[in-house]
């Protein structure tokens, strides 16, 4: 291998290391929705220069999760509730389209790897972990859908489903949400060890719709909360 080829490879390699970084940080929220990456700052917090953070921006870019506006710089991306809404959409067909696939051709070793996700979540959220819940609940969709076997729908669903995934986290904020999810995943996985795919099908497009449902509720809580404090300074005030 020459010295060029390998240093090219190097610094592809960095580039990738960065990226993957900084898509951590934005599914975590340390980078939320419409926050500015900041090369300065993300090159110091990552240890390499400011190139590699650029490459990474623009990336992300072509993969939907960050926004390049001229003269002004990189943005997380910030999706409107309809395209949230579509996102959803079709993502119930897809999911539902990949779970009645897998309902015919399941292997054992496929179905060992699912149980142990749904049974990690379980874990999860006895012990009051739900960073590690929202990264079983990604696990568990991204499984069903590559041992589906379709690699094209698989392929539209991830980049949809990443477009997503900074929104998806707030679902699991209300008492009780990643309880009934994962009960929805177990009576998804039940089907699917079944064999019957249209009760697979239905049941994977009735969880992405309450999914949907989740997420609608978790904004209308949390939009709730600051009328709640106003309205209670408020009284203390005329008190």
């Amino acid at each position: 291998m020459s010295t060029i080829q390998a240093a090219r490879e190097a610094a592809q390699s960095l580039s990738s290391k960065v990226q993957a970084a900084l898509e951590a940080l934005i599914w975590s929220g340390a980078l939320p929705p419409g926050a500015r990456l900041n090369e300065v700052t993300l090159a110091r917090q990552l240890g390499v220069s400011r190139g590699p953070v650029r490459e990474a921006a623009r990336a992300l870019e072509r993969t939907g999760l960050v926004t390049v506006i001229l003269n002004r710089g990189a943005f997380v991306r910030t999706l409107t509730i309809d395209e949230a809404m579509q996102i959803y959409e079709l993502n119930s067909v897809l999911f539902g389209s990949a779970a009645a696939r897998l309902a015919v051709s399941c292997t054992g070793e496929q179905a060992m790897a699912l149980r142990a996700i749904v049974d990690r979540m379980d874990q999860r959220i006895a012990g009051g972990d739900p960073e590690g819940f929202f990264a079983g609940n990604v696990e568990f969709h991204e499984h069903v859908m590559a041992f589906s076997g379709n690699a094209a729908m698989e392929a539209v669903y991830v980049d949809h489903t990443r477009k997503l995934s900074m929104l998806r986290r707030r679902s699991f904020d209300r008492a009780g949400s990643m309880a009934e999810a994962n009960a929805e995943h177990r009576r998804l996985l039940e089907s699917i060890l079944a064999g019957d795919a249209a009760s697979a099908r239905q049941l994977a497009e009735q969880h992405t719709r309450s999914g949907r449902a989740r997420f609608l509720t978790a904004i209308a809580y949390q939009e709730a909360q600051p009328r709640a404090a106003t309205a209670a300074e408020k009284t203390r005030i005329n008190a």
